[in-house]
């Protein structure tokens, strides 16, 4: 939901600019929801919420269709078990418009998503009460391959060849629409095909590309643009239409979502709401991992390839008094106030040694909290042990643009920032040297 409070913000703010003469349609190109966690079992319960307020947001906030990706299985079973699904449709109308043309359950008791959405809508500046028929539909590449999932099945579903499918259900899409819309969950040159092969359709809109503001390429009659990765950026394809309602012309920008734009105050309180929720339960998940810790697992530091800022400390004071006056000193802090202390996606920046033998939660490994030394310098334990000159080089500023980098940190000037954490003999402005 990262960025929702600024994209609602944005659309009302352009509606007001065209005095509501220009309709607007709000499409997500995939990868809405996250399988973090999945193992074959539920989602973990914080998982589940995180995406449950997805849904919620996107409906609540008028968005006009998502395409399924292949990440999106694990929790989309749950979303479409045909027990209880008019009962989810009613609290979370959304649903009914996540779409996917080549996703189809291998369950009985799962139901099939729908391959597009039509949208009408009226177009205000062109003949009195002309109207326009947007097909919205989807696809995904298919799912890496496992050793543990059968191939081309994951989560109870299966993931049918996109082109195939495409030629299916384009030319009955065709009969419908007047315009049509392909969303697409797939690498750069299955979109390009996807394009070529298809004269339906007008429109390609790609997630799963390199991060990218280019223009968009033309093929066949096709325009493809690209979604940009999170939600740093907005992308906005304005499509102009003729007297006749024929296409005249598309043209792709994107919008960045930074400070500049005012948060929307509605969806702001139905973010904090969801932040506090699923917050809540990543804190009884990581209570619980602390409640089982035990001697030989990694969250003992007694293992721990990491010792911890406090240990360098013991030899490196001048550079930790440096440090502690830095905003690396208080790098969790910032998440806390924003209740994403939790999110491991955040969190991952703001610690040392996640996920590789150091930071485990907030509960059960505090010492490797925030941008320590061991965050840029690499585990330490060893060194500790027996200091040398041989430890701890970094190639700069290719370490530093690891985290600070777009779209985390767009505005990251290397050689504004690093005066404020300097420290060493070395400027690594002139360094090349590697670890």
């Amino acid at each position: 939901m990262g960025g929702l409070a600024r994209r609602v913000s944005y659309i009302k703010a352009f509606n007001h600019r065209s005095n509501f003469e220009v309709p607007t349609l709000f499409v997500d190109a995939g990868n809405l929801f996250t399988d973090e966690g999945a193992d074959g079992a539920e989602l973990p319960a914080s998982v589940m919420s995180k995406n449950l307020w997805v849904v919620k947001g996107y409906g609540d906030f008028h968005h006009d269709a998502a395409n399924l990706s292949y990440v999106d299985l694990p929790f989309l079973a749950g979303l479409l078990k045909k027990d209880g699904y008019d009962k989810r449709v009613e609290e979370y109308p959304f649903i009914e418009k996540l779409v996917s043309a080549n996703i189809h359950p291998v369950d009985d008791k799962l139901r099939t998503p729908g391959a597009y959405v039509i949208r009408e809508i009226t177009l205000k500046r062109g003949a009195p009460g002309q109207k326009i028929r947007v097909g919205i539909v989807g696809f995904t590449g298919p799912k890496p391959a496992s050793a543990v999932d059968q191939p081309g099945v994951y989560s109870g579903f299966r993931i049918d060849d996109p082109f195939e499918s495409a030629k299916k259900v384009l030319p009955e899409l065709k009969q419908k629409a007047d315009f049509i819309v392909a969303l697409a969950y797939m690498p750069q040159d299955m979109a390009q095909r996807l394009a070529t092969e298809n004269p339906e359709i007008d429109t390609v809109i790609g997630a799963r590309a390199l991060n990218s503001t280019e223009e968009p390429q033309h093929f066949n009659r096709a325009t493809i643009s690209y979604a940009y990765n999170q939600t740093k950026y907005l992308g906005e394809m304005r499509v102009y239409v003729k007297s006749d309602g024929s296409v005249e012309n598309q043209l792709n920008r994107y919008v960045g979502l930074d400070s500049l734009i005012p948060d929307d105050a509605t969806a702001l309180e139905v973010m904090a709401a969801a932040h506090t929720e699923f917050t809540s339960e990543q804190s009884k998940v990581a209570q619980t991992h602390a409640g089982a810790a035990n001697a030989s697992s990694l969250e003992n530091a007694a293992l721990s390839p990491y010792v911890g800022g406090a240990t360098c400390a013991g030899c490196h004071v001048a550079e930790d008094e440096i440090w502690s006056k830095t905003r690396h000193a208080h790098a969790m802090a910032t998440l806390e106030k924003k209740n994403e202390q939790f999110d491991n996606e955040c969190v991952r920046c703001h610690v040392a040694g996640f996920q590789k033998g150091g930071f485990q939660s907030l509960i059960t490994t505090p010492q490797f909290a925030n941008v320590q030394c061991e965050s840029c310098h690499g585990p330490g334990r060893e060194h500790a042990s027996n200091p040398g000159k041989a430890y701890g080089f970094m190639a700069t500023p290719g370490g530093c643009t690891q985290c600070h980098a777009p779209p985390n940190d767009p505005d990251f000037d290397f050689s504004v920032y690093w005066p404020k954490i300097k420290h060493g003999s070395k400027d690594p402005i002139a360094s090349v040297t590697t670890p």
